[in-house]
């Protein structure tokens, strides 16, 4: 009995005390007080960074050391994303509030970040958080090329930053996948300044002796593995060996660049893709596929 009383009264004065939390923004004054612990993203001068970057983002329980950190996923505009959260008690009010607050600036949509998942996959579960994409891996061991071609499909350029070669690659990247994984500009912007990137797009010549882009593909280099992050062709182009061509420049450019094998990721529905990565040896490695959670705030019109 003084156990049931016991429960039902420490239930009652928790009631009391989260009917009476405040949940605020975090200011850069308040990072002192907050719980960052030894494997967080963050130390307070990066997480200084973080708020002036990403403002309006990130909350605390007031008078509490706990909080939650968010950013914009892939740099967009539409789409938000949990990357840390600290708290025992709180974790719901902490989410629900941020989630409120994507929804109050227009965000279509919230994921949340991988690191982010793995400590906290039970509770995501149960707080109404979906798959909203399962990632497969592939790997091929060497860089060799199956496909040769005599006559390109397309002329291929390695990128030099301008303003109307950026624009080119962002039309093709918004064209050519889903929208969820579309790119924003401010990203491509990052990634293109990122070590060991090499981007080549993609250009088909048209009536009048211009030429329209069409397709690019992008991969990272780290000494002798190369990661292909990025190979996309215009749907109006598909079923044209585009995509082989591109997939076969790309292993040739690593070759000249050192690499001896390669990764990439890709959707798990994306059945195209994976019959061109297949065709030219990589193999699904089954431990290393992922599921991207999240939520729908409003389904985009597109």
């Amino acid at each position: 009995m003084f156990e049931q009383l016991r429960n039902r009264l420490a239930a009652e004065a928790g009631k009391l005390k989260k009917d009476s939390l405040e949940v605020e923004l975090v200011q850069p004054e308040d990072i002192p007080s907050l719980n960052l612990s030894w494997n967080s993203h963050f130390n307070t001068p990066t997480l200084r960074q973080h708020l002036q970057e990403f403002p309006g983002l990130s909350l605390r329980v007031r008078g509490q050391a706990d909080y939650i950190i968010g950013d914009k996923w892939r740099r967009r505009n539409d789409i938000g994303q949990l990357t840390e959260t600290r708290s025992r008690h709180y974790k719901l009010e902490l989410v629900n509030g941020l989630l409120e607050e994507y929804r109050r600036k227009g965000y279509q949509a919230v994921v949340v970040g991988a690191d982010e998942q793995n400590e906290n996959q039970k509770f995501y579960d149960e707080a109404g958080f979906s798959e909203l994409e399962r990632i497969v891996y592939y790997e091929k061991p060497d860089v060799k090329v199956p496909n040769h071609f005599d006559h390109p499909p397309v002329t291929l350029r390695p990128y030099s930053h301008s303003e109307a070669v950026l624009a080119d690659w962002l039309a093709v990247d918004n064209a050519s996948f889903p929208w969820l994984w579309w790119n924003s500009r401010a990203e491509l912007e990052f990634y293109r300044k990122q070590e060991g990137v090499t981007i080549q797009l993609a250009y088909q010549s048209v009536p009048g002796g211009t030429v329209r882009p069409v397709g690019y593909f992008g991969y990272t280099l780290y000494e002798r593995w190369a990661h292909l992050d990025r190979l996309a062709v215009i749907p109006d182009l598909h079923g044209q060996h585009i995509g082989a061509y591109l997939l076969a420049a790309a292993l040739g450019s690593m070759a000249e660049r050192g690499a001896r094998r390669v990764t990439l990721s890709t959707q798990h529905d994306n059945y195209k893709s994976q019959r061109l990565y297949e065709g030219f040896g990589f193999q699904k490695v089954k431990t290393l596929e992922y599921s991207l959670i999240g939520k729908w705030l409003a389904r985009p019109a597109v």
